[in-house]
């Protein structure tokens, strides 16, 4: 069987990384330990917009979603049989 890869790994790191950075910068912002420079505002911007890509990539294509197939009855159909077990249950009490 082959493994399916998980189309939102890479957005996951990347707003992992977006969001490690806005929490140095403001770190260094808020304390003594001021760092060497600060990090401009652009490159938040374009972290974000390449989080965007990234998330719509992964929305457009799904690696991952399994087709429907003809003999499985669908989630409705589950939902109905297990509402009908538990109906089932109540009513031998």
């Amino acid at each position: 069987m082959t493994s399916r890869r998980d189309p939102w790994a890479l957005f996951r790191l990347w707003v992992a990384l977006t969001i490690g950075l806005f929490a140095a910068r403001s770190l260094s912002l808020t304390t003594a330990f001021l760092l060497p420079g600060t990090i401009p505002g652009w490159i938040f911007l374009s972290m974000v917009l390449i989080a965007l890509a990234l998330a719509a990539t992964a929305l457009l294509f799904p690696g991952r979603v399994v087709a429907w197939r003809n003999g499985e009855p669908g989630f409705w159909a589950e939902i109905t049989e297990d509402w009908r077990q538990w109906w089932q249950r109540r009513s031998r009490r």
